[in-house]
């Protein structure tokens, strides 16, 4: 979903706080054994994802099996690109989220939804809805968005962060 918005970062910072927000995210979507790692130094990947999470060709799952498969990856998706967005905004900046950046998100959530999951727009309504209400409401908790300074201030001075690393930092903190 991040390459539909065409995610630019203004700077190193804003870049640190939207990868904080996504590992804050895999967290809470309880998706935190799908990754090994979160870097500053790749490119648009700042996520480094099991080999697991990209593959949905077990043979063992039936077609049922495989879609929910399928969408359970794509509501992470989803949800990672809200994490992003509303860390960036309601954390570094200090502003509420506006409509334009909320019909972004939504917009790009609907067109992923129809290209990897076939859902129309008012399948992917309650999926984003959800997502948006619960990391909005996350991210204007004064003690996470304390948290979110420091988890990205450690990821600026360390770079990749592992899955272990990501974990502790996030205990620590009390936010997990």
């Amino acid at each position: 979903m991040a390459d539909k918005l065409m995610i630019k970062y203004r700077d190193e910072l804003d870049k640190s706080y939207g990868v904080a927000g996504m590992a804050l995210g895999l967290s809470v979507f309880e998706a935190d054994n799908l990754y090994t790692a979160i870097t500053l130094d790749g490119d648009q990947a700042s996520i480094q994802f099991t080999p697991e999470f990209n593959f949905a060709g077990n043979p063992r799952l039936s077609p049922r099996g495989a879609w929910q498969y399928i969408l359970g990856h794509y509501r992470i998706s989803v949800g990672l690109a809200i994490a992003n967005a509303l860390c960036r905004r309601m954390v570094l900046d200090n502003e509420r989220v506006d409509v334009q950046l909320r019909d972004q998100l939504f917009n790009a959530a609907c067109e992923d939804g129809r290209e990897y999951c076939q859902l129309e727009r008012d399948e992917v309504e309650p999926i984003f809805d959800e997502a948006f209400e619960s990391l909005s409401r996350l991210f204007a908790n004064p003690r996470v968005r304390k948290a979110m300074d420091s988890f990205a201030d450690a990821l600026q001075q360390r770079r990749t962060l592992s899955h272990i690393d990501v974990t502790d930092i996030l205990q620590q903190m009390n936010i997990l």
